[in-house]
């Protein structure tokens, strides 16, 4: 576990609105053998986002790590993927389709295999052409695609975004909800 213990701390770091961790993790190989544990069926299906390492669960289950932000890989369809609700706190995930695994929502790190001919460029990803099942609602089939069309922009304030710091601000812009308590809003009497 020598890897683990030259760790950074400082995460939050962002060149041009993009997490700097973002490009190390989308080029990490994941679910190959940990060399430190050679237990049956054991892999490197984490990434220790402090410490740009992936790693399995008896590495990151180390004081080392016990403080860091970490992300578990998950398999779908023989690609990486990461849980949605784990990966939006750290990438804004707007634009991106989410995928069903095993009852849970998934982004893929890289374009899932093409399914079937691609028809028609308004329903598929604006950077790999892969088709998209709510092409309405999304315009990216992975993270890799959202992170290239980041690269594209002409501006940072043209969308893609993929700081969270820029969804927050989103967020503020928005109509605030009702307040739970406070002045009650009733229905009308008939």
């Amino acid at each position: 576990m020598s890897a683990s213990s030259n760790c950074v701390h400082q995460v939050e770091e962002e060149v041009n609105g993009k997490p700097k961790w973002v490009e190390a993790f989308l080029q990490r190989t994941f679910f190959d053998c940990c060399p430190d544990h050679p237990i049956r069926r054991n892999e490197k299906n984490r990434y220790c986002i402090n410490c740009d390492l992936s790693a399995c669960q008896y590495c990151m289950s180390t004081n080392t790590h016990r403080q860091h932000k970490i992300l578990k890989i998950y398999r779908h369809v023989y690609k990486d993927v990461v849980c949605l609700g784990a990966i939006e706190k750290y990438v804004n995930c707007a634009h991106i389709q989410p995928y069903k695994c095993n009852k849970r929502l998934v982004v893929a790190l890289s374009p899932l295999p093409h399914s079937g001919p691609i028809s028609n460029t308004e329903t598929s990803c604006d950077i790999c052409n892969r088709r998209l099942a709510e092409p309405d609602q999304y315009r990216y089939c992975s993270i890799a695609c959202k992170v290239i069309a980041f690269e594209r922009k002409s501006s940072e304030s043209d969308p893609p975004f993929l700081s969270t710091l820029s969804l927050k601000k989103e967020l503020k812009t928005e109509k605030p909800k009702h307040k739970r308590k406070g002045k009650p809003r009733r229905a009308p009497f008939f």
